[in-house]
């Protein structure tokens, strides 16, 4: 939903746009449906500039911390408002109100809030933020992290992670035309699709895809997961109701 390259942040309003309305299709469908968003250009490059991911200490740390806190509700409103204009029943959850962590461990946290929501038919918003950490001070919370907890702790039917390309293939695809799309990620190939996923030197802080998987095949065991392009249109709906072009995984 940004450029995530960009120099400054920099929303794909466009993709925003037709996202929420393939969103809103699906909860027509009855879906009960959890959105939870990442930082992109709005947040990776301040965290890696003053290394948050490993703490807070000096008084610069401490006003990037704020900065990227505020740069994170600056997104998350640019999106509740597209939400709110589809007629969406949204509700933003930002995690840094009561999420926090241990050594950039995310802590067990209460889902009551999430749940509450839910069963009044709201759509909870939750996204990668910066939180308070009772051992650095502060870290990072990506929200991959958040929506393996989320899925594991609600038993959720389908994970869906939207992403700038089809999936997860054997190469980068951005420098590889020759790269393969790995159709279905599961026990048997997991370690030699792991060996060759490296990072793509882009400013990302959550690990990327390798940091994804590596994630969901801890926490998401036996629930279905799809990885699609979230540019293409009607990809959104394709993976709710039929078989899409992307990555599909699953782990015993």
């Amino acid at each position: 939903m940004t450029y995530k390259n960009s120099p400054a942040p920099k929303v794909r309003i466009s993709v925003i746009k037709r996202l929420v309305q393939e969103i809103k299709q699906i909860s027509l469908l009855g879906y009960r449906i959890i959105l939870v968003h990442g930082a992109g250009s709005f947040a990776h490059d301040l965290v890696k500039k003053y290394d948050l991911q490993h703490g807070m200490k000096t008084d610069q740390q401490k006003k990037a911390f704020r900065k990227t806190q505020q740069r994170m509700l600056k997104l998350n409103k640019i999106i509740m408002a597209q939400l709110s204009r589809a007629g969406l029943n949204a509700v933003s959850l930002p995690p840094h109100t009561f999420i926090s962590q241990t050594g950039g461990k995310l802590n067990d946290f209460d889902v009551y809030i999430v749940k509450k929501q839910l069963d009044l038919n709201q759509i909870p918003v939750l996204f990668g933020d910066m939180v308070l950490d009772d051992k650095w001070g502060c870290s990072v919370l990506s929200g991959d992290t958040i929506v393996c907890f989320l899925g594991q702790k609600l038993k959720a039917e389908k994970v869906i992670f939207l992403s700038d390309v089809d999936g997860i293939y054997d190469s980068d695809p951005k420098k590889n035309p020759s790269a393969k799309l790995i159709s279905e990620i599961n026990n048997k190939n997991f370690n030699q699709v792991l060996r060759g996923l490296s990072p793509t030197g882009r400013e990302d802080v959550t690990g990327e895809m390798r940091g994804k998987i590596l994630q969901i095949k801890v926490a998401l065991k036996r629930i279905q997961i799809m990885i699609v392009s979230g540019l293409k249109d009607q990809a959104l709906i394709t993976v709710v109701d039929q078989d899409p072009t992307g990555t599909r995984l699953h782990f015993d």
